[in-house]
């Protein structure tokens, strides 16, 4: 299975994260340092073992990621692997006008635009080898029921996380109108205060 390692600088963080958002869609592993490194979490650490298991580092490049030391650490930590093993794929990702440096300039680019549905498509080719699977918007409520729903629950509301704010602190509670003997279902959601009933 594909895993993809996110280098980028953080002044390229937006477009690095709807990047991540286009892959995660689509079903493929991210390594995304706002997804993966937690308070109080050693980030050398994280970002150590993020680069060890990827088989593809996607390379963020632009201005910013030039004159970035972290953009750097990451690649010069990834070229060895690239070079002896060939076990990960470098795929650079122009967001400007920067050239790639001279190390990388026979490596083939994508040159990404506004986030268009064909800089998408390109990437998920790039990583995968195949178009696609759908559409942008498909992909995203595909990967909303797969992460809000439980498809194998019995339960009356089959729930993993809050469908309004994705929080995992959910209340679930029956009440039993006794005058018409009926069961009723209550979820609600301890963070944005979501609610919902059903019978």
């Amino acid at each position: 299975m594909q895993s993809v390692f996110i280098s980028h600088n953080n002044s390229d963080k937006p477009i690095a994260r709807e990047i991540a958002l286009f892959l995660v869609a689509e079903g493929i592993n991210v390594w995304f340092d706002e997804w993966a490194v937690e308070q109080g979490d050693s980030i050398t650490e994280k970002v150590s073992e993020g680069l060890k298991n990827c088989t593809h580092l996607l390379l963020l490049w632009s201005e910013n990621a030039k004159e970035s030391n972290w953009v750097k650490r990451e690649l010069n930590a990834s070229i060895p692997r690239i070079v002896e093993d060939q076990n990960i794929k470098l795929i650079p990702v122009l967001l400007d006008e920067m050239e790639l440096p001279s190390l990388l300039a026979d490596i083939r680019y994508i040159r990404y635009s506004e986030g268009t549905e064909q800089d998408r498509n390109d990437i998920i080719e790039a990583v995968t080898g195949n178009s696609s699977s759908r559409t942008f918007i498909e992909a995203v409520v595909k990967k909303y029921h797969e992460v809000i729903f439980d498809d194998n629950s019995s339960e009356p509301f089959p729930l993993k996380a809050c469908p309004k704010c994705g929080s995992s602190r959910l209340n679930f509670a029956s009440h039993l109108d006794g005058q018409r003997d009926e069961v009723y279902y209550h979820a609600s959601c301890k963070d944005c205060g979501w609610s919902d009933w059903t019978q």
